[in-house]
């Protein structure tokens, strides 16, 4: 390779790495200044232009948040929450991904269209109707009643359709061909198999679930049943000001669990990429 192609490529992958390097800054910037600002007292937190060193050096932040009484209540109840969802996109959405991509019934790919136009409804939209239904069947201010709402989705459901079109055609035929019907090929064949997809469905699910604010904003009353996120807003909200220093705190303290996940199991967010942009 010639010295000025070889100069010309380096210079591209040294602009490849600025500009990178400039984008993570810019996403990571809002994350770096909340774990500085933790550590800051609200006035100078306040400042403008902000400051990025704390002074003087605080833990009160974060020791208002653990001497609340109903901080670990709340944390249990998120990890209710978001557990119950998991486990229902887990059974539902692989069963109904399975029947979508593998089962023969009249209709099937109508319904389907119908399934994906849902997605480009609005939360909001849904919102009144949802809470009518968990109003009717008793179970306002209730984490299994919040959580019945997102059993299963659409995009969770989707995924599994589109991984279990991914899987060869011919492995289901050997199946049937040994003598097992579609509930047999679903659970012996079909679910051992979709262990990416399924692991992608379980974070996908849990990072939604853990952060959601809106829904148990709205369906639950009682402050013992709230989650993380309106337990903060709840403790820390006065009639005439905010106490938003403890607020960020509390927000790392939650967000540990999901960055954890994340780096953990990487891998399966990649995954889902991948299925969803598979073949049709």
């Amino acid at each position: 390779m010639r010295p000025s192609l070889k100069l010309t490529k380096m210079g591209w992958i040294a602009l490849t790495y600025f500009v990178l390097s400039l984008f993570a800054f810019i996403y990571l910037s809002p994350f770096i200044r909340s774990f500085v600002a933790s550590f800051m007292t609200w006035e100078q937190a306040s400042k403008y232009p902000p400051e990025w060193i704390p002074n003087p050096f605080t833990l009160e932040n974060y020791m208002k948040l653990f001497r609340l009484e109903l901080f670990p209540r709340w944390i249990f109840n998120t990890a209710l929450y978001a557990g119950l969802i998991v486990v229902g996109n887990i059974v539902f959405s692989s069963m109904a991904g399975y029947a979508f991509a593998r089962l023969k019934f009249p209709g099937r790919d109508a319904l389907f269209s119908a399934l994906l136009a849902l997605l480009m409804i609005p939360i909001f939209v849904t919102l009144v109707p949802n809470y009518i239904i968990i109003y009717r069947l008793g179970l306002i201010d209730n984490i299994v009643g919040l959580a019945l709402l997102s059993l299963a989705n659409v995009p969770s459901t989707f995924l599994m359709r589109q991984y279990f079109l991914s899987l060869p055609q011919e492995v289901f035929d050997a199946a049937r061909i040994d003598g097992c019907g579609p509930i047999k090929s679903f659970f012996y064949i079909g679910l051992p198999l979709a262990k990416p997809a399924l692991g992608a469905v379980a974070v996908y699910q849990f990072l939604g679930a853990w952060n959601a604010f809106l829904g148990p904003l709205v369906f639950l009353r009682s402050p013992e049943n709230f989650t993380l996120p309106v337990g903060l807003s709840f403790a820390f909200q006065r009639s005439m000001w905010t106490e938003y220093t403890p607020i960020i705190a509390g927000s790392l303290v939650a967000a540990a669990p999901t960055i954890v996940l994340f780096i953990a199991l990487n891998k399966y967010l990649i995954k889902g990429i991948v299925v969803q942009a598979g073949k049709g």
